[in-house]
């Protein structure tokens, strides 16, 4: 009827691969065609919590925020709902995306969002209303609503991991 061991086998794999694609989902880029509408500024301390007046001096960092809603090609389209992405540097650590640029991203922000003009923002991560996470801008640059995006990085990333599990498959099987 069914076979016990390829359930077993379908359920470790799916546990396996589930997580290293959520893994993937988070940290490579991804793009999307919107209005900027607004930027903004936010002094919060290392947990990301926003910093309150008080007595004592308190240590933080910058965090810049771009809000934005999604277009369409289609001008009898509505807007869809609005997204709202941080702009921080990622500088040498994980991910590594070598950002160090976080403040003219801001600045080319701010002029389209003066302009009412759409961009183009590459990002990675998710945005999770109930833990205030925010998608992480890489990169943005002006762009026309119908623009045809085409993901390079992310082509080259699983044709190459692609052909990598192709060999170890191959010489496995000749083991």
């Amino acid at each position: 009827m069914f076979n016990r061991t390829r359930l077993i086998v379908a359920v470790i794999a799916l546990c396996a691969v589930l997580p290293g694609a959520a893994f993937l989902h988070h940290y490579l880029p991804r793009h999307d065609v919107v209005r900027i509408v607004g930027v903004e500024n936010r002094r919060v301390d290392m947990s990301g919590k926003p910093l309150q007046g008080g007595d004592r001096p308190q240590t933080g960092r910058d965090v810049y925020y771009v809000y934005a809603e999604r277009v369409s090609a289609d001008p009898a389209v509505k807007t869809d709902r609005p997204r709202v992405y941080r702009n921080e540097d990622t500088g040498w650590g994980f991910p590594f995306y070598l950002k160090f640029d976080s403040a003219d991203e801001q600045a080319i922000a701010a002029a389209i969002a003066n302009d009412r003009g759409t961009a183009v923002v590459t990002y990675y991560g998710w945005r999770i209303n109930m833990f205030s996470m925010f998608p992480n801008i890489i990169n943005i640059r002006r762009a026309e609503p119908d623009v045809t995006i085409v993901p390079w990085f992310n082509i080259v990333f699983f044709t190459f991991w692609g052909v990598i599990a192709l060999l170890v498959i191959r010489r496995a099987r000749r083991a």
